[in-house]
Parts: C-alpha cells; sequence; structure tokens
C-alpha cells in the first residue's frame, strides 16, 4: 500500500519534492496558497548561479553545482513533451567593478572554477538562466501528467495532531486533508504555519524591472554592487532586485523602482533607450547565510521541512530535494 504526502506550497522546491515523491511510489498531494509556481518562484529572476559565491558559506555554492545541467535536460523534456520553451541559455556572468580581485581569485583556485580577466570586468562562463514564469507553467504541466493532486487558493489554517503525530491538516475551506507525511515548502509563508520558524525565516521582498530590448543585444549576465542585468531569449531586459525588510507589505514600491531604473542606467547606458515593460515583486524566504532548511521537524515525526532558498530557490532545489528524499 503505498503512502501519502501532502506538501503545503507549490512553488519551484515544493513542486520538486512532489515530483521526486511521486517517482518513489507516493500518492502526492499539493496544497497551495495562490497558484502553483505564482509566489516567488515566478518573480524570481531565473539566474541558475549564485550571484556572489564568494560571499556566502560553500554550502550555498555546492547546492547550485548542478542545477545548469538539470533545467537543460528540463528544459529539452519540456519543449518535447508538452511544447513548452522555459527559455534555458546559457549567457555567462560578467563581474564589473566595484569587486575584490583577489577574493574572486581565491574562491576560484579553491573551487576549480574557470573565470576570465578582461580589462577591468571578470567572466564566470557556463552561467545559465531561463525564465521563471514558463518554467513554473511547464511544471504545472508536469504535476498534472504525473497524476499529482493540486488544491490551488486553499492556505492550511491548522492540523490534527495525535501524540506528536500530524494526522490531517485543514484549509480555510472547512476541508480535512489526511496523509501519512507532511512537507512544509510555504517559503516566506511557512512561518505562518509553523510558528517555529518565525525567527528563522521571513519574507525578503524583491523587485524586477523588465525592459524591452528589441535594439539591444548583451552576451553576458552583468552584475555590479548588488545589481544584475541580463537579456533573456525572448530579447527582454531583466534588471533587479532589491532587497526590502517589509515584512508582506506591498507600499512604496514606486520609490524601490525608481532607485533600481537610475542606477541600472548609470551601469548600462543604453538602457536608456529603452523602455519599462513592467515591474513585478515577490517575497523571498529570508534566512541566514542563504542556507535553506532541509530536516525532519523538531517536534512533529511525520513533518519535515523543505524551505528558506531564499534568492536561490530554483537554483538550489534540485540538490536540496535530492536531500529531502534520502530521509525516504
Amino acid at each position: 500500500m503505498s503512502k501519502n504526502v501532502i506538501i503545503i506550497g507549490g512553488g519551484i522546491v515544493g513542486c520538486l519534492s512532489a515530483l521526486e515523491f511521486k517517482k518513489k511510489g507516493f500518492d502526492v498531494t499539493i496544497i497551495e496558497k495562490s497558484k502553483i509556481g505564482q509566489e516567488s518562484s515566478s518573480a524570481a529572476a531565473g539566474i541558475l548561479y549564485p550571484l556572489m559565491p564568494w560571499k556566502y558559506d560553500d554550502t550555498v555554492y555546492e547546492f547550485s553545482l548542478g542545477a545548469s545541467k538539470f533545467y537543460s535536460e528540463l528544459s529539452k523534456k519540456f519543449l518535447k513533451d508538452f511544447g513548452r520553451d522555459i527559455e534555458f541559455i546559457t549567457s555567462g556572468l560578467k563581474l564589473l567593478p566595484p569587486y575584490n580581485e583577489h577574493e574572486v581569485q581565491e574562491w576560484s583556485k579553491k573551487n576549480k572554477t574557470n573565470i576570465l580577466k578582461n580589462n577591468n570586468s571578470i567572466l564566470i562562463p557556463g552561467v545559465s538562466q531561463l525564465n521563471p514564469k514558463e518554467l513554473m507553467l511547464s511544471i504545472k504541466d508536469y504535476l498534472n501528467y504525473m497524476k499529482i493532486k493540486i488544491y490551488e487558493n486553499l492556505s492550511v489554517l491548522k492540523m490534527d495532531i495525535n501524540n506528536n503525530i500530524i494526522n490531517a491538516v485543514y484549509t480555510d475551506d472547512h476541508k480535512k486533508h489526511i496523509s501519512d507525511v507532511f512537507v512544509l515548502s510555504a517559503g516566506a509563508w511557512s512561518s505562518i504555519i509553523n510558528k517555529k520558524l518565525i525567527r528563522k525565516i521571513k519574507p525578503i521582498r524583491g523587485q524586477i524591472i523588465q525592459y524591452s530590448g528589441k535594439n539591444l543585444k548583451l552576451n553576458n549576465i552583468l552584475y555590479s554592487d548588488g545589481m544584475y542585468i541580463f537579456q533573456r531569449k525572448n530579447s527582454s531586459i531583466i534588471v533587479g532586485s532589491t532587497l526590502e525588510d517589509v515584512g508582506f507589505s506591498d507600499q512604496n514600491l514606486d520609490e524601490k523602482i525608481d532607485e533600481l531604473d537610475t542606477k541600472a542606467k548609470e551601469i548600462l547606458d543604453d538602457l536608456k533607450k529603452c523602455s519599462i515593460e513592467k515591474t513585478w515583486y515577490g517575497f523571498r524566504p529570508g534566512v541566514e547565510n542563504n542556507l535553506p532548511i532541509i530536516s525532519k521537524d523538531e517536534k512533529y515525526e511525520n513533518m519535515f521541512i523543505h524551505s528558506g532558498h531564499y534568492r536561490y530557490g530554483i537554483t538550489m532545489a534540485p540538490a536540496t530535494t535530492k536531500i529531502l528524499m534520502s530521509y525516504f
């Protein structure tokens, strides 16, 4: 008899977890507060690389190593099976001043990473990107194909607990969902469901600008002083992103967008010729040192935490999902 698992949260982390559980023979259900992938996963930029790996714990880079290969293969599958293009391309990342060259060079030697110095910039070849919105639409097709049950626009309100075992969760449509295993992958909202995570995971708002890039050609992802600028396969130019510790607030958006726009045009003068097509924001699950939480819950024997990927949810999810599955 197969076991049941409920994944709370339908972002990239929850979806990849669901797919792996299904492959292991579980009956899988996802409960998502909005739409599959609609929150921070779709709001992400889609750069498959930690922007400054030399500034992070080594684990962040280790969790990122297989991302390009994973999504390259997934891209081919989605194009073949569903006719969807997630716009996976390899752009390389060009680091512009200011940066500490010695720090970058030492990190490169330690990790045996090829970098190319050219005048005042450093190029890291092989860095890839994709379109997160297209990725999550394709993932949803895949979930349906795999016959994974999806409940959207439902929030988990409470749990039915007996002797540190969760028997079921109740959603805001007054329904009870029974399962053997529960996985919390609700991103920035994880601490709302599990109060013990309040000091570990918090929302960090990030805003992004998309410009029309029909008259520009950027070969590389540009990164300078906390800002990235790159061109997608569909020609649009993406600039981001802010890091705003404002809770789940949607106030004062324009001020930060203006700052982002001004700074981007200082880095790339050609952006002055481009019009802004749209802007958006998402709430990242902010954690200390960018290190996600992948563990069995301290109290509940059949709940597991797979959350807190901060800025690199799409990038780290393939590796962290493998760690989660090692419990089963």
